[in-house]
């Protein structure tokens, strides 16, 4: 199994794979006050193979201070011993919003949801990728 992670400063949004690691499905929002431990104790639970962390990039491709937010917090979860991977998130939150014309409206209401939706995205682009590269050419 791999999980995403949509990295935010008020909360996680977090994806599943099943288990043939071909599809993506919501799991849950982590909000609140340390959210590091929560999801190290939400990971530990799951137990996956690999955990997708969306990195958030510039349109031009530099990182800025949360792509340096998202390595450090990779870092800490390969130091508990979870295999980590970075994804582009680039504009997956306004792909999220823009799956139903009513979802921005919402996501104002309710941002986890958006967080929970782009971690999926993250997800199913990131077994996409894997699934083309791992085919016979």
């Amino acid at each position: 199994m791999i999980v995403a992670v949509d990295f935010g400063l008020k909360r996680f949004g977090m994806a599943r794979s099943d288990d043939s690691e071909t599809w993506a499905f919501p799991h849950k929002t982590l909000e609140g006050n340390d959210l590091e431990t929560k999801l190290i104790i939400e990971l530990k639970k799951l137990g996956p193979r690999v955990i997708v962390l969306g990195l958030p990039r510039n349109m031009d491709g530099t990182e800025g201070e949360m792509a340096a937010a998202v390595r450090s917090l990779g870092q800490r979860l390969e130091d508990v011993g979870f295999s980590v991977d970075f994804w582009d998130e680039r504009l997956t939150s306004r792909l999220v919003s823009r799956q139903d014309p009513r979802s921005l409206k919402k996501a104002i209401k309710d941002k986890g949801k958006v967080d929970l939706m782009s971690a999926v995205l993250i997800l199913q682009e990131y077994i996409n990728a894997r699934r083309r590269t791992n085919e016979p050419q």
